[in-house]
């Protein structure tokens, strides 16, 4: 589905919009830990959490200007519902390949999010009729503000029904497909893993600027920005204009993208770049200790930037895809935060561990934590070239690169020439 060549700009979450988002998942942690529910329900309740915050803060106010600013379309009420149930028939069958994915790859069976799906799916019975009307009708009202209702989901159920269909369309849903059925098991399975762990050792019961203080607030860092992930893979609503513009479509993307996720990266990490292979950083840092408070602060204050930029884009947050283009939060002041801020954490956590390896092995092991920042490096690359294809973007790159930081900084740093 190729990007439209209007400008697509999406300023991002405002303020009150970041607020929110932060105090949705604030509140579904806060939740369930009072109510003590069991990882897979504390997920869904912090994810639903968050949705409702979504939808009330910024959903509402779109959908009621959408279907202001509707046209009217004079066509018979049968050609209508026949397109709306051409869309349903796509739609279920791509929610049926979903189901064959996760009944099939050991990747999807073996997860904690599967898994726990199909326990469950006994006493879910009443939701999913519910759900299943509450489809109907958005499909319904989706169709009615679209400007063009023949989308991708409508060919895909032109191809499920085997009439004419256009190729193209049918292979941006199932890249989609993919995207969200990959991504989401993996942020569901990682926020139940990560819930579990928060009700085991809450980061508050650790002496403050101990070692474990850091690492519980690390942790709880990680598990909103899993939080987040999840909700953005669900919340693709057209009708509140979160949808998906487009999907990477080259082999280089996806695979610079998919290698620094699970399964991947756990095996080529141990197999090629084992660079947290070493003796600890308190060999080096004395706990406790000025250096050791500074430093820690250092790679939490990395962890909170890199989540910053994942509340900055709200619910249109997603890998592999276009969304609009986000210029707010971090995003500001440069293109890539959340990379940056992530590798730095990283550098800073393994630099004094390189120190204590000597010279050989610190060098080596440096050696592979810098390959696994040049795949980000090409990662950002690759997704770079896929917004270009958006005007908008490659006017918020100019922007970024004559008042981004780095361009401030050399501004700074660099002689003015005196007038003559």
């Amino acid at each position: 589905m190729p990007i439209s060549q209007d400008r697509d700009i999406v300023a991002g979450s405002s303020l009150v919009s970041q607020a929110a988002t932060l105090a949705g998942v604030l509140a579904g942690i806060a939740l369930s830990d009072y109510l003590q529910l069991e990882p897979g329900m504390a997920m869904a309740l912090a994810v639903i959490c968050l949705l409702l915050a979504w939808v009330v803060v910024e959903g509402t106010p779109a959908a009621r200007q959408a279907w202001a600013s509707r046209e009217r379309r004079n066509e018979a009420p049968a050609i209508f519902w026949r397109r709306i149930g051409t869309k349903l028939v796509g739609l279920a069958a791509l929610l049926g390949a979903v189901v064959i994915a996760c009944s099939v790859f050991p990747f999807f069976t073996q997860s904690s999010a599967v898994q726990w799906v199909v326990e469950a799916s006994h006493t879910t019975v009443p939701l999913s009729i519910a759900l299943a009307i509450a489809t109907i009708v958005y499909v319904a009202v989706t169709d009615l503000i679209a400007r063009q209702p023949d989308d991708y989901l409508h060919q895909a159920g032109r191809a499920v029904l085997m009439q004419d269909f256009r190729e193209e369309d049918v292979l941006f849903a199932l890249r989609l497909l993919a995207i969200k059925c990959f991504f989401l098991v993996l942020m569901f399975s990682s926020g139940m893993a990560a819930l579990a762990d928060l009700a085991d050792k809450p980061a508050w019961t650790f002496p403050p600027l101990s070692a474990a203080w850091f690492e519980g607030w690390a942790r709880l860092v990680f598990l909103v920005d899993v939080i987040l992930a999840a909700g953005g893979y669900i919340a693709t609503f057209k009708l509140f204009g979160w949808h998906v513009r487009a999907t990477e479509t080259t082999a280089l993307g996806w695979l610079v993208c998919l290698i620094c996720y699970e399964p991947f990266f756990p095996a080529i990490s141990h197999a090629f770049v084992p660079y947290g292979d070493g003796p600890g950083w308190e060999s080096v840092i004395r706990e406790g200790s000025a250096v050791f408070i500074l430093w820690s602060g250092a790679m939490l204050f990395c962890t909170l930037i890199y989540v910053w930029a994942t509340i900055a884009f709200g619910p249109r947050f997603s890998n592999l895809t276009h969304r609009g283009i986000i210029t707010s939060g971090p995003y500001r002041f440069i293109k890539h935060p959340a990379y940056v801020a992530k590798n730095m954490a990283w550098w800073l956590f393994a630099a004094p561990s390189f120190v204590a390896s000597g010279l050989t092995e610190g060098l080596a092991r440096a050696g592979m934590l810098a390959i696994v920042s040049l795949i980000y490096l090409m990662r950002a690359r690759a997704e770079e070239r896929m917004l270009s294809r958006d005007p908008a973007y490659r006017d918020y790159a100019a922007s970024i690169a004559s008042h981004g930081l780095l361009a401030m900084a050399k501004r700074r740093l660099a002689p003015t020439a005196p007038r003559v």
